[in-house]
């Protein structure tokens, strides 16, 4: 689960010299040995005005990308207690399991009716493969699901 310090420590990333180190706001008067020259167009006022940290707006679209995500995670970890739940195996199992042999077999295996795993299936939003898939040869399947993206 992500929090503002974690945004924080996203922000700071931005805000430090190649060392690694953070870089403090430097004095306008004074002169950095490996500061690049500035092009003889560009004005000292132009220089000056390079900001060290993100601007708030973008402070903010950080915060609410870290609050999304960790209510994505959230969503995840439900849809996974409820397929455990019903299924006996986490949501990742069951989607691998799925993508690996007929529906009608994993049911079986699972102590349900086919429909019943299908309906599963589709409220917690399980990846399954079209009809018909297990009746194409196997170089000719167009799809492939080996990996799943979620806890679990």
């Amino acid at each position: 689960m992500r929090n503002e310090q974690d945004v924080f420590e996203v922000t700071a990333i931005f805000t430090r010299n190649p060392d690694g180190q953070s870089s403090p706001p430097r004095d306008p008067g004074t002169a950095d040995h490996c500061e690049r020259p500035a092009p003889p167009d560009a004005t000292a006022a132009a220089v000056d005005k390079v900001p060290y940290e993100p601007s708030p707006e973008i402070k903010q679209a950080m915060l609410a990308a870290a609050r999304g995500q960790e209510l994505v995670d959230r969503l995840a970890a439900l849809q996974n207690d409820a397929v455990e739940k019903y299924t006996g195996i986490s949501r990742s199992e069951l989607g691998l399991r799925v993508w690996n042999a007929p529906m009608a077999a994993v049911a079986s295996r699972l102590g349900l009716k086919k429909h019943v795993l299908m309906r599963i299936c589709k409220l917690y939003e399980v990846p399954t493969p079209p009809r018909g898939y297990f009746n194409m040869s196997f170089a000719n399947r167009p799809i492939r699901w080996t990996r799943f993206v979620g806890p679990g």
